[in-house]
């Protein structure tokens, strides 16, 4: 603690003060270069996170399925039915004359004796309501075993050791959770035990010798005495078995009968099976043009939002004679004041950005070059896209539904090349240090519309990483982040300097006091002569 002017009068400590905020401007400087520097950072990070939506809207239409979606009519309750991409629309027929059963094994008759029934939670041996003539401690001990097929007819055998200290519950738990596919449970409404297997479909033995799909062996005499299990009442599981016909390849049906599950693809069509059908039923294939149109919507919609939002940083008016408030400025003005000058202060932060500008004319260029392609389209206004005619919009698209609509309709595959079209393999696989001009040209020009969009956008995103960083980057690795690190430095290093030239301002005021002092004692000594 200092305290100043006892001898002379002086505020001491208020003109230091004042002189310090002099010597102060200089650092406030520095971190005003320093808050901008943060402001900028964050400002790229939003744009990074701005193309990247954009980035996500184009892959969403990447894939064939995304503009060339197909859809089937049936009315049928036995099936239905889900095309891909390449299935021509048109008629086609389904009969389905099995459908895909678990192999399934349920007690032959209730398991307990009275109206009491078993409790699957209690021990075994706390419980006297079992059948006639079974007596739970003569089965403690025993052991049994479960056998299933995989998929390829080789056994998966588990053994299991009746323990009567425990429940049921503890027991199907172990045999449930055994990795033999099966699931064993207790109907209280019935009154009896099911097990089951968890897959649907016919497994035997590889050399198809077995009868069953689940297998009891070792001591089963829980299995049949307790439980009601007996092996000759297994229900065993069965394959799927449709006939499918493509009217325009033959008449004649395909058939499959080899399915496991219930869902089966055949013809590209994949069908999920719920019943079985008389005869043959008619379903129709057609293509889902309105959820193709809604993707390209979405991507042109999330092209010219973010077109918008770049033109509008780039354009922003730079208030220089509003640099960033420090802390003291900031005391000084209502909170009001201070939101309106961080407005003026955080405009402009990204004005005419050499990035983000070539960026806007390098995606423009993406969109309008011509696209090698196999198919009917090479341009994008050939699908009824094109730029707005206000050439103040900066290149927003605009888009004729109508036609885009009959494209998708008329040639889906050919608007898939225009927008995701590849390079030839030979190509791209040369690695890019080593191409030539005319490669890269060749590649650029058989690269479809969104891939191109998508590359530059991942390049300028990457330059911007480098500039800005992210959240994975330590302040060191990207440019912006060692510029505030500079910065910092400098205003440690003022800051000692500041601390330097306090101290000798106090230290010079400090020794006019004690001239004060001393002129004052003398004058006060000579005075005491003048009196007497």
């Amino acid at each position: 603690m200092r305290i100043g002017g006892i001898a002379s009068g002086i505020d001491t400590e208020s003109m230091i003060k004042q002189l310090m905020q002099v010597e102060r401007i200089p650092l406030n400087k520095f971190t005003q270069r320093k808050i901008t520097l943060e402001w900028q950072r964050d400002a790229y990070r939003e744009v990074n996170l701005l193309l990247k939506k954009l980035d996500d809207a184009a892959a969403n239409i990447r894939l064939r399925s995304s503009l060339n979606t197909k859809e089937a009519s049936t009315t049928s309750k036995a099936f239905t039915a889900q095309p891909n991409a390449q299935v021509r629309n048109g008629s086609y027929q389904l009969k389905v004359n099995q459908i895909a059963t678990q192999s399934r094994n349920i007690s032959s008759e209730a398991i307990s004796n009275g109206s009491t029934k078993i409790s699957t939670t209690r021990a075994l041996n706390e419980q006297n309501v079992y059948a006639d003539g079974v007596n739970i401690e003569d089965y403690d001990g025993q052991t049994f075993t479960i056998t299933t097929y995989n998929s390829s007819g080789a056994a998966v055998e588990k053994s299991f050791t009746i323990d009567t200290s425990k429940s049921l519950d503890s027991l199907f738990r172990d045999i449930n959770s055994a990795g033999l596919g099966v699931r064993m449970s207790y109907n209280s409404t019935y009154d009896k035990v099911i097990i089951e297997r968890t897959e649907t479909g016919a497994f035997n033995a590889a050399d198809g010798s077995n009868d069953y799909q689940i297998v009891f062996g070792g001591e089963t005499g829980f299995l049949n005495d307790v439980l009601k299990l007996n092996q000759a009442n297994e229900v065993s599981g069965t394959n799927a078995e449709v006939e499918f016909i493509d009217p325009i390849m033959s008449s004649e049906p395909i058939v499959v009968s080899d399915s496991r599950t219930n869902r089966i693809t055949v013809g590209g069509i994949t069908f999920s099976l719920t019943g079985t059908t008389e005869g043959f039923e008619t379903f129709n294939v057609s293509s889902n043009t309105d959820a193709a149109f809604e993707k390209v919507m979405e991507f042109v919609d999330t092209y010219n939002a973010t077109i918008t939002e770049l033109r509008s940083l780039l354009s922003e008016p730079r208030y220089r004679d509003y640099p960033p408030l420090t802390e003291e400025q900031r005391r000084e003005l209502s909170e009001r004041e201070a939101e309106l000058w961080d407005e003026k202060a955080k405009s402009g932060l990204l004005r005419n950005d050499s990035m983000l500008n070539s960026l806007l004319s390098q995606m423009r260029a993406d969109l309008y070059t011509p696209v090698q392609t196999n198919g009917q389209f090479s341009l994008i206004t050939q699908i009824g896209i094109t730029t707005s005619s206000d050439y103040r919009s900066g290149g927003l698209l605009e888009v004729d539904e109508d036609k885009l609509r009959a494209a998708l309709e008329d040639d889906p595959d050919s608007v898939h090349q225009l927008l995701n079209g590849t390079a030839d393999s030979s190509l791209t696989s040369i690695p890019a240090k080593d191409r030539t001009s005319q490669q890269r040209s060749e590649i650029y020009s058989q690269t479809g519309l969104v891939g191109r969009i998508r590359s530059s956008l991942s390049s300028t995103m990457n330059d911007i990483v480098a500039r800005a960083g992210n959240e994975n980057r330590t302040a060191h690795q990207f440019t912006i982040g060692r510029q505030i690190l500079d910065v910092d430095k400098q205003i440690d290093r003022f800051q000692q300097r500041l601390t330097q030239i306090e101290n000798r301002y106090w230290a010079q005021f400090s020794r006019m006091e004690q001239m004060v002092n001393q002129a004052n004692a003398q004058y006060a000594s000579l005075q005491q002569f003048f009196v007497t």
